[in-house]
């Protein structure tokens, strides 16, 4: 049996415990590459034999569709439909599993940073010091007696209204499956998603993407925030109509948007947030530190091994 990472990194390689080696070991044969095959013939010439793959980025279809070994792709990542072709695995027989619940914390953390640079414009008055430019511009915003609109509470949307309620703010939510008994345990309050939109001084989204979330957040519901608000999206891009934000925030009808994922990654040098001041940019570093990216590893060497010894976990599409 052969198991293969066909896109990772030296650093995080590095992390990979003795005990999930021995995991792997067990199974056969592991290869790991710190690297991205530059093409798909060197990517296919890097997995055609492997029985699993360990997936960083993404996997292209007509790779997938000659890997005659391949059962099971563990994504290094809560949201692996992005990266590969799902409805193409399942035709196949391919297990996808994800990776849930890896950097909860370190993802929600990342948000509260960005809406803090947001209504403090730190990333503004870092650029103006740094070239000599002394100017404190208008007030800017604080936190506390400020609404949260949190969009999702599973473990990251859960962790973001702990600390944004540790500033001293109220907190509305959104989500799927409300109940006053996850009201009362997380300090929420639900409310339907156009009254959040209204009501909220800053809104975090924390929703998988999924067909039904896709450009859920469109034009109508971003022009319903309040004058002056902020967005924070450290979930995926094609949550939002971003067209509409970017035109928003060029505007000044949005104060600021505080942003970790995009349409394209890497960024396109054609994305519609750059150059606008008032959006803070991160290169999707949310869930980037050492002791995220050591869970992320060994659930996803986990899932292999779970899936090889006949009680798979973690699988995410219909096989």
């Amino acid at each position: 049996m052969k198991i293969v990472c066909p896109d990772g990194t030296a650093e995080i390689l590095e992390l990979l415990t003795p005990e999930s080696e021995a995991k792997l070991k067990a199974l056969g044969h592991f290869v790991w590459f710190n690297d991205r095959a530059p093409t798909s013939a060197g990517y296919l010439q890097r997995v055609k034999d492997a029985d699993g793959i360990i997936l960083n980025w993404d996997l292209p279809p007509e790779v997938l569709k000659s890997c005659p070994k391949l059962k099971i792709i563990s994504f290094l990542g809560a949201a692996p439909r992005k990266f590969v072709d799902l409805s193409v695995a399942s035709s196949l027989g391919i297990a996808v599993a994800n990776t849930p619940h890896y950097a909860d914390r370190e993802v929600a953390t990342h948000a509260m940073a960005l809406m803090l640079s947001c209504a403090k414009r730190i990333a503004q008055f870092n650029s103006q010091m740094h070239r000599g430019i002394y100017e404190k511009g208008d007030f800017t915003a604080e936190l506390d007696g400020k609404i949260l609109g949190v969009l999702g509470l599973g473990g990251i949307g859960a962790e973001v209204a702990r600390l944004a309620q540790a500033f001293g703010m109220r907190v509305l939510c959104w989500t799927r499956h409300p109940t006053p008994e996850r009201a009362r345990r997380h300090g929420v309050e639900f409310v339907a998603l156009e009254e959040l939109f209204q009501q909220s001084d800053i809104v975090t989204l924390h929703v998988m993407h999924t067909p039904e979330t896709e450009k859920m957040i469109a034009r109508d519901l971003l022009q319903r925030m309040k004058r002056g608000a902020i967005l924070v999206n450290t979930a995926r891009a094609e949550l939002v109509d971003n067209s509409a934000l970017a035109q928003l925030l060029r505007e000044g009808r949005l104060a600021a948007a505080g942003l970790d994922v995009f349409d394209e990654e890497p960024i396109s040098q054609n994305d519609p947030f750059l150059g606008i001041e008032n959006a803070v940019l991160t290169p999707h570093v949310g869930a980037n530190t050492a002791r995220a990216q050591a869970n992320i590893l060994k659930i996803a060497v986990d899932n292999i091994a779970a899936f090889f010894s006949g009680h798979p976990q973690n699988i995410v599409n219909k096989v």
